[in-house]
């Protein structure tokens, strides 16, 4: 029996270049069969062009790998590279939604003769646990199950060898997401390398065994995971990082009051408030109200009452918000960068213009701001890894026009730990120069990262919580204090 390599995958001097871009420069790394690999790093800092590498996506510039001991050529295709044995799970997987679960598995892939196509399949969810119908619509499916799709497909009819995941819990519940490094820990078992890309640094240090970090396309890190926690990996990948608690606001005149539940919450100029609820909760439908998203909308601003009813009535009153979707509700792809961020601001009939000079002025400014890198501001918007898109969408919002309020829905989910900084900052900037913010989501971590207070939401109920060191823990706690109280009369009731 032929010996077993030691190594399973060997990069040597991979370097790739976009023009005078250097997205990887001379990354070099060994990793052995099993191992459970975190590739970590600012947005932009390389870790997902050297996915596409290995994937088969793009060509590097410079250098190899090599996989169980045999290189790859350099003009693989992702056909070759599935072939081959190496699989890519992306947070959305590519599948075709009007399709079923069988046909999306065989999609663009042959089988052997003589193979029995729709046990093969039924075979590859067994594998990864996924216990479905074969003739079921991917479009009924949730992303979980899309995602063990995803994995089965690239099972089926070879060996997995190496398993790329990039973000692959980014929009999973707890569950899901336990269920997953599940079975990440059992295909690692049975020798699968699985390299592991996510912005969740605590998803990462529960599964992964070693920790490689890019920075400026190069590797400047490449540890045992056991020797980070999450505060020391924090500080690895964004040592300036900002928090609400080391910036306490200086608090100014009020700068919004709205009624919710028959309550006055109120948020003052210099301070960053959260609304913090479950997912797709009442804290997002709230400021989408305040934008004029739901019809006629009434609330003070600056002590003053008014109503709007539409975005284009609220942005004239200098109510900006940011949506938590950038792909569906904010960018417009094709578009250049600096497009992206005046296209409200565009129309002169409309009381705002952006000149060419003042437009290119402003630009400049916000991507310094919000320390956004990458191609320049005249390429497509396209070209921007996902940190650095909402980045730019947060400039539409912040900077083209100063807003007097910014809201803002989950502004620092789907980014990594250094993106996440560099938006934290700027935000907490500008409420210090006077504006009002109010950032809702259903992540305490995020509440906690920028705000100096909250509000808890659950429906109609509401509480208020003051920035204490243990604010984390007591917005879930509050949270899941309003759930019992909400389920108390149905419970009483049943009980009379």
């Amino acid at each position: 029996m032929p010996a077993v390599p030691t190594l399973r995958l060997e990069l040597r001097d991979i370097t790739v270049d976009f023009g005078a871009t250097r997205a990887l420069s001379r990354v070099s790394a060994d990793i052995a069969p099993g191992e459970i690999v975190g590739l970590l790093g600012h947005n932009g800092a390389g870790k997902s062009t050297l996915f596409n590498v290995l994937a088969g996506v793009i060509r590097a510039t410079g250098g190899s790998f090599m996989l169980d001991g045999a290189e790859v050529p350099s003009g693989v295709t992702p056909r070759d590279v599935a072939a081959l044995g190496i699989a890519i799970l992306h947070q959305e997987p590519a599948l075709a939604a009007n399709l079923t679960v069988f046909e999306n598995l065989w999609l663009a892939q042959s089988a052997a003769r003589g193979v029995d196509r729709r046990r093969a399949a039924a075979e590859a969810l067994a594998r990864v646990g996924a216990e479905l119908d074969l003739d079921l619509p991917v479009a009924t499916l949730s992303l979980g199950q899309r995602q063990l799709v995803g994995l089965a497909r690239g099972l089926l009819g070879r060996d997995m060898r190496v398993l790329l995941l990039d973000e692959p819990t980014a929009a999973l519940g707890k569950h899901e997401t336990e269920a997953l490094h599940r079975l990440i820990r059992r295909f690692a078992d049975e020798g699968v390398t699985v390299i592991y890309v996510s912005h969740r640094l605590p998803d990462i240090l529960s599964v992964c065994e070693r920790i490689m970090i890019l920075s400026g396309g190069r590797l400047v890190a490449d540890e045992a995971a056991s020797g980070f926690t999450p505060k020391r990996l924090a500080r690895a990948l964004a040592p300036d990082m900002v928090t609400a608690e080391q910036t306490a606001a200086e608090i100014g005149e009020l700068g919004l009051a709205v009624s919710h539940g028959g309550r006055r919450l109120e948020m003052h100029r210099g301070e960053v408030v959260g609304l913090f609820g479950m997912a797709a909760g009442e804290q997002f439908r709230l400021i989408e109200r305040i934008f004029g998203m739901h019809g006629r909308s009434a609330f003070e601003l600056g002590g003053a009452a008014v109503e709007v009813a539409s975005p284009r009535q609220a942005m004239r009153r200098g109510v900006h918000l940011v949506p938590a979707d950038r792909e569906k509700d904010g960018l417009i792809s094709g578009m250049s960068a600096a497009e992206n961020v005046f296209l409200p601001w565009y129309s002169a009939g409309g009381g705002w213009w952006i000149d060419e000079r003042n437009g290119t002025a402003t630009y400049d400014a916000a991507r310094e701001k919000l320390n956004i890198m990458g191609p320049s501001r005249a390429e497509p918007i396209d070209g921007f890894s996902g940190g650095n898109r909402q980045k730019h969408l947060l400039a539409r919002w912040m900077f083209a026009e100063r807003p007097e309020v910014l809201l803002l829905a989950q502004p620092t989910q789907g980014v990594d730990v250094g993106a996440k900084a560099d938006i934290v900052r700027a935000v907490r900037e500008l409420a210090a120069n006077g504006a009002t913010v109010v950032v809702a989501s259903a992540e305490s971590d995020e509440i906690a990262s920028m705000c100096d207070r909250a509000y808890v939401l659950l429906g109609s109920r509401v509480s208020e919580l003051t920035r204490t060191p243990d604010f984390d823990e007591r917005l879930l706690a509050d949270l899941l204090d309003l759930a019992e109280h909400a389920s108390r009369p149905a419970i009483e009731g049943i009980a009379s």
